[in-house]
């Protein structure tokens, strides 16, 4: 399976969380590795920079497609 990545963003309501307006959400795009993605994420996170409200994430597509294949904390 491939691994893929999702890159999205929006406004936070406390910059220390990811607790997300859902009117706000924008898609940055699903990249086939993290180097793409995170090359995604770093450019849109630097168009936003000075909005402490605004966040971009990274999240591993590919973990939530297939839970098992995580090894479980010991």
């Amino acid at each position: 399976m491939s691994k893929l990545h999702l890159v999205f963003g929006g406004r936070v309501k406390d910059p220390r969380f990811l607790d997300f307006d859902p009117a706000t959400i924008q898609t940055v795009g699903i990249f086939p590795d993290y180097k793409s993605a995170e090359k995604a994420w770093r450019s849109a996170a630097q168009r936003t920079v000075d909005d402490a409200e605004m966040r971009f994430v990274v999240v591993h597509l590919h973990k939530l497609l297939e839970p098992d294949a995580i090894a479980p904390d010991a």
